[in-house]
């Protein structure tokens, strides 16, 4: 410690006028700043709860951070939450969520808690027409809202005002914008030939199916589906091949016994066909 002597003198050797400066403390708003999160941190904070199963928690912590869904990439977020991971859902506009437990299941639960609250609004279609309306150049909302058409019209759970044709037409629409900014997999080319096919596009749901094959060679449903595609367009021995892949690939013992009765009818086709030519050609004889 200093004597109290020597304090005065280091006092006496300052220059004239000069004063000791005193930090001032930091604001409340600016250490609320300082401590606030990146959406980076808010992302990666909210995969990691949900690959704990820890979905009510990654939904309040996605939604404090972006109460009124401005940023695109925690919205998405929260649709893939939404659609693939509540509890219990009113036509996809609000949702409830569960925090699982390491010996529950989610769908388990599903199934007991069929009254559970559903405290969470989010109008799927809503938000991403809204986020698409303002970031028209972000494709993967594009890509989000065909995934929530094609979801609803398997679920038949939500956009009861719309027809199924009107739903396989946005499906069209919005896949259609993200295949051409490079955002398709096996299952939205999927979607996209079962879109075409539903709306009796048959000669347009063939190159949807081909690339989902191309990008998922045991994807059973493609094969079987552009079977069923290619029986309407006469392309027979086409439709044999892919039938007979499905009821390979199929692990489903219904579903395989479908494409393999498919195959068999085909095959029966094929044969009657070429005894009908060969019939004609001895005629002609």
């Amino acid at each position: 410690m200093l004597h109290f002597s020597r304090l005065l003198l280091l006092w006496a050797l300052l220059p004239a006028g000069s004063v000791v400066a005193q930090q001032p403390a930091p604001s409340a708003a600016a250490s609320k700043a300082a401590a606030a999160p990146t959406e980076a941190e808010v992302l990666r904070r909210a995969t990691q709860l949900i690959q704990n199963r820890q979905y009510e928690s990654a939904w309040k912590l996605l939604n404090g951070f972006d109460p009124k869904h401005r940023r695109p990439a925690v919205a998405l977020k929260q649709t893939d939450l939404a659609l693939n991971y509540h509890l219990r859902s009113r036509e996809l506009e609000g949702f409830g969520f569960v925090d699982v437990k390491p010996l529950e299941r989610l769908d388990s639960l599903r199934e007991h808690f069929t009254r559970a609250a559903v405290p969470y609004p989010f109008v799927v279609e809503t938000v991403l027409k809204n986020l698409i309306r303002q970031h028209p150049t972000t494709y993967r909302l594009h890509r989000a809202l065909a995934d929530y058409y094609y979801q609803t019209e398997q679920c038949n759970c939500a956009e009861a005002d719309k027809s199924p044709a009107q739903l396989y037409a946005l499906m069209v629409r919005y896949y259609a914008t993200a295949h051409q900014h490079g955002l398709g997999d096996f299952s939205s080319y999927f979607a996209l030939g079962y879109a075409r096919q539903s709306l009796r596009q048959f000669a347009e749901s063939v190159p949807a199916y081909t690339r989902a094959i191309a990008l998922r060679p045991s994807y059973a449903p493609a094969h079987f589906q552009l079977a069923y595609s290619y029986t309407v367009l006469q392309k027979l021995p086409l439709a044999l091949q892919e039938a007979r892949a499905a009821a390979r690939y199929f692990d489903d013992p219904t579903a395989k016994s479908d494409a393999t009765y498919l195959a068999e009818n085909l095959e029966k086709k094929i044969a009657q066909a070429a005894k009908a030519k060969k019939k004609q050609v001895n005629k002609k004889k």
